[in-house]
């Protein structure tokens, strides 16, 4: 199967980058796959065909234009010209809206613009450089919910996909029947990559590397976005913790001055660690007793499937996509309300002052991570590519029929011809 991957960037850091890597290293092992993107990391370039888009960085809503402009002009003059023909284009994202069989979202973007507009995500907003930082992320924001609306708004032959059952109830809720079709294919996790084994290797040396002994408590934050992944209610609940002890490490992109500056109010500054940003988070999960993700607003959370997989006992918000994978003090715990910081402050401690229990709820974590590999996740792909294939209205501009049987993956029935 011949098929085109569109996503302004691929590499295994964070976020849809992240996910989209996972899904090109599996698919080139018995497809033609070619990369249209503006940056590119950490992929075997012997195995895919990359098509450099050019797009500007800065600011976010330049970036997103540009690149939504430069991708969909560079797929049209491949097929005009004939050069090059794909059995499917797949999008990882709003980014390429006119030349597209398949979309995957992994955010709400008409949800997130609801939430700024009612105050309930609020990023710090003091200095000049926040207050532009803001104005970037509203043009932002708005322009994406616009573009998404054309992609969602509407019934479709697109396929569309979502990474969660709650992010398909928040696109239906928003776009009412037009939504009811959406796939759900919820994101993967590395399972070698984070893994409980991991704590022999990295577990004292990190800690010595921070100054932390091998009897201090330690949390987990990790993700950007710190205003709605729930940072100022960690810091919150830390300052309720009678553990004077417990140390934060707090992993990913922010403003750290302005969270430092909310720490020293909240007098446990000296408690908290900014990891400066890494993408080997799997040792820090390996250093880490609880994760915790008290977030507003969360489509899926991979940190949350990669601290399962790692065996770590994870605190999250049942709003987040990946509680879709949590039976509440089970395999974790489950935050009624992500602003309560005295349920979140209560159960760190709940699971801080019972070894046993952490370790039951860690290698229940583990066990359900194993049942969500990227394997997994490719596999769903494919089918719904197939069954894209199988319509009777695929073939057009951008679809053509492959001249030759594609070999199967990983046991997937071969593609259908149209």
């Amino acid at each position: 199967m011949r098929i085109a991957i569109i996503a302004p960037g691929v590499h295994h850091q964070a976020g849809p980058a992240k996910v989209t890597a996972a899904l090109v290293e599996r698919l080139c092992e018995d497809h033609q796959v070619s990369v249209f993107s503006h940056t590119i990391e950490g992929i075997d370039l012997s195995k895919i065909r990359h098509y450099k888009v050019p797009a500007v960085t800065r600011p976010k809503f330049l970036a997103y234009i540009t690149f939504l402009v430069s991708s969909t002009i560079i797929l049209t003059a491949l097929s005009f010209f004939r050069k090059r023909s794909f059995d499917i284009i797949h999008s990882t994202g709003c980014c390429c809206t006119f030349s597209t069989d398949v979309i995957t979202s992994h955010f709400c973007e008409k949800e997130g613009l609801r939430l700024e507009k009612t105050s309930i995500i609020e990023m710090p907003h003091k200095s000049v450089l926040q207050k532009l930082k803001v104005l970037d992320h509203r043009i932002y924001r708005r322009l994406a919910a616009f573009v998404e609306g054309l992609i969602f708004g509407h019934n479709s032959p697109k396929a569309r996909i979502v990474v969660s059952q709650s992010m398909k109830r928040e696109f239906i809720r928003h776009y009412g029947d037009a939504a009811e079709s959406i796939i759900i294919i919820p994101n993967g996790v590395d399972l070698k990559m984070f893994n409980p084994a991991n704590r022999l290797f990295y577990r004292d040396s990190l800690r010595q590397r921070y100054g932390i002994s091998r009897s201090e408590p330690v949390l987990m934050f990790a993700g950007g976005d710190w205003e709605r992944k729930g940072l100022p209610f960690v810091i919150g609940a830390l300052s309720l913790l009678l553990r004077p002890d417990v140390k934060l490490l707090v992993a990913g992109s922010g403003d750290e001055k302005f969270y430092g500056q909310l720490a020293e109010l909240k007098r446990v500054r000296e408690r908290i660690i900014f990891v400066p940003h890494t993408s080997n988070l799997w040792e820090y999960y390996a250093a880490s007793d609880v994760f915790v993700f008290p977030t507003i607003y969360e489509p899926f959370g991979l940190v949350i499937a990669e601290a399962m997989a790692s065996g770590l006992p994870v605190i999250t918000s049942g709003v987040a996509g990946a509680a879709d994978l949590i039976i509440d003090g089970v395999n974790g715990l489950l935050l009624g309300e992500p602003s309560d910081v005295s349920d979140l402050a209560a159960k760190i401690e709940l699971l801080l002052s019972n070894a046993e229990l952490r370790k039951t709820m860690g290698e229940r974590a583990r066990e359900t991570a194993e049942k969500n590999s990227w394997d997994r996740v490719a596999q769903k792909t494919i089918d719904v590519y197939n069954g894209i294939l199988s319509r009777p209205s695929s073939e057009s501009l951008w679809v053509s029929v492959p001249e030759r049987p594609p070999k199967t993956f990983h046991g997937v029935r071969q593609l259908r011809k149209p």
